[in-house]
């Protein structure tokens, strides 16, 4: 990597890969390399088993990067990837290691908004399909295609398990010091009043946008998000 850039890991939403980024990747600036993530049991992990519990979704992660933390390098999360974005960072803070420059965190309500109990365990498939049509998500190819969608069903399911799991009571000691960027749907899930809660993580003030759309706005608002991403970059790098 050129020592002048810097490395974006993007966390992907709730039965999302690193897949769910190709435009993001496809499209990122000069200077920024961007670097999607997959969980364990999907992507390029689909032979492990999923992980049914967010802080060990998180442990693994920081296994896999403390390699890397010493170039410069930022977080984007979306949903679940919010969540795991920032609870990592909270993980290397803990541990004195080099924090990322900037964390983006989209499409999620802050880090104290306790994750809604679904009994994912026993959710049925049609339960299952409800949860994605109010995120908005597009299923009609998955409806089309039975093994896709019962695929597709094992994932979101250890991922809805996973989230669950959550403990804030794990998060951070001390507010975080670093900047922070905050994007929510104008129609999202989560309300942008919740998406502000994200301000009580951190010490120092947050950037905070409203896309318009719902909670998958990061698909019509790639390169909107893209351009936010490279201007905070540099004025990180500035000050």
């Amino acid at each position: 990597m050129e020592s002048s850039e810097i490395t974006i890991y993007g966390f992907p939403f709730a039965a999302g890969s690193q897949y769910s980024y190709n435009d993001f990747i496809k499209n990122a600036p000069e200077g920024i390399r961007w670097k999607s993530l997959d969980y364990a049991g999907r992507g390029k992990r689909i032979f492990e088993p999923l992980m049914t519990n967010i802080h060990d979704i998180v442990a693994d992660f920081l296994e896999k990067l403390v390699p890397n933390l010493h170039q410069p390098y930022a977080f984007y999360g979306h949903s679940m990837g919010s969540l795991v974005a920032y609870l990592l960072t909270v993980e290397i803070q803990k541990r004195d290691l080099p924090m990322p420059q900037h964390l983006f965190l989209s499409g999620r309500g802050g880090a104290c908004i306790p994750e809604r109990f679904r009994n994912a365990e026993h959710m049925t498939q049609q339960e299952i399909i409800g949860e994605i049509l109010e995120m908005d998500g597009k299923i009609e190819t998955l409806l089309q295609t039975p093994k896709l969608l019962n695929a597709y069903e094992k994932v979101l399911r250890a991922d809805l398990l996973a989230l669950e799991k959550y403990d804030y009571t794990l998060g951070a000691e001390s507010p975080l010091m670093i900047e922070a960027t905050v994007l929510i749907g104008s129609q999202d899930i989560y309300t942008p009043e919740q998406a502000w809660m994200w301000q009580k993580e951190f010490g120092t003030p947050i950037d905070f946008y409203v896309m318009n759309g719902g909670h998958f706005f990061l698909f019509d608002h790639h390169q909107a998000i893209l351009n936010i991403i490279e201007k905070n970059i540099k004025c990180d790098v500035i000050t």
